[in-house]
């Protein structure tokens, strides 16, 4: 599977209905410089269990289902309404309220993937012209360190919670790791540096 992230910024709100309608994808170069056609989707299997997921998390974080999905020269646009659930609620209030902007396709190529020019700006991109929709995920890509304090102070779901917590504590972790990786090192090679000067005293 691939995914392709995209940050909404058109999108309009039902509150009565709890649902969002929102682009999940579009047509520019995404950065790792592919393009996928907003017509050649195949939405086909999708739609016969046309859940919506949080990061792409299959398991548990179901958070609603897609009621419609058109494409057009923009990209694919969807809507999507969200469960009566916590989680669906956290959710939608996160998405509604500008917390959480991001949404992201699992999807698969159908076919050959070619190279087109863009002569506007002078690249070459990879070119998905057909390809399966496999699923669509609200994704946590928070803007800021304080829109993340106040996202967490308005998350009342323990699954949603743990979920963007524990991306944030993994990118600490990943953090940690490095700064003791580079204190070992620097150990190292203090100690060899010593054990060189005892054994030039020894000789």
């Amino acid at each position: 599977m691939r995914y392709k992230n995209f940050v909404s910024s058109e999108k309009s709100f039902n509150d009565d209905e709890m649902t969002i309608t929102h682009y999940i994808s579009t047509s520019t170069p995404d950065r790792y410089g592919e393009i996928v056609n907003p017509f050649g989707m195949d939405d086909t299997n999708f739609r016969k269990n046309p859940v919506v997921l949080f990061g792409h998390n299959s398991r548990n974080l179901v958070i609603g289902k897609n009621i419609s999905l058109v494409a057009d020269e923009y990209g694919v646009k969807a809507i999507t309404k969200f469960a009566d659930t916590d989680t669906g609620r956290d959710l939608y209030k996160l998405n509604r309220d500008g917390f959480l902007n991001a949404w992201s396709i699992g999807f698969l190529p159908v076919g050959e993937i070619t190279k087109k020019y863009d002569d506007k700006t002078k690249e070459t991109y990879s070119y998905i012209e057909k390809w399966e929709l496999l699923e669509y995920s609200s994704v946590p890509v928070p803007a800021n360190p304080d829109a993340i304090n106040l996202l967490y102070k308005s998350i009342k779901s323990e699954e949603v919670f743990k979920e963007i917590l524990l991306g944030n504590e993994l990118n600490d972790t990943k953090t940690e790791i490095e700064n003791l990786k580079s204190k070992i090192e620097e150990l190292e090679d203090s100690i060899s540096k010593k054990l060189i000067k005892i054994l030039k005293l020894i000789k």
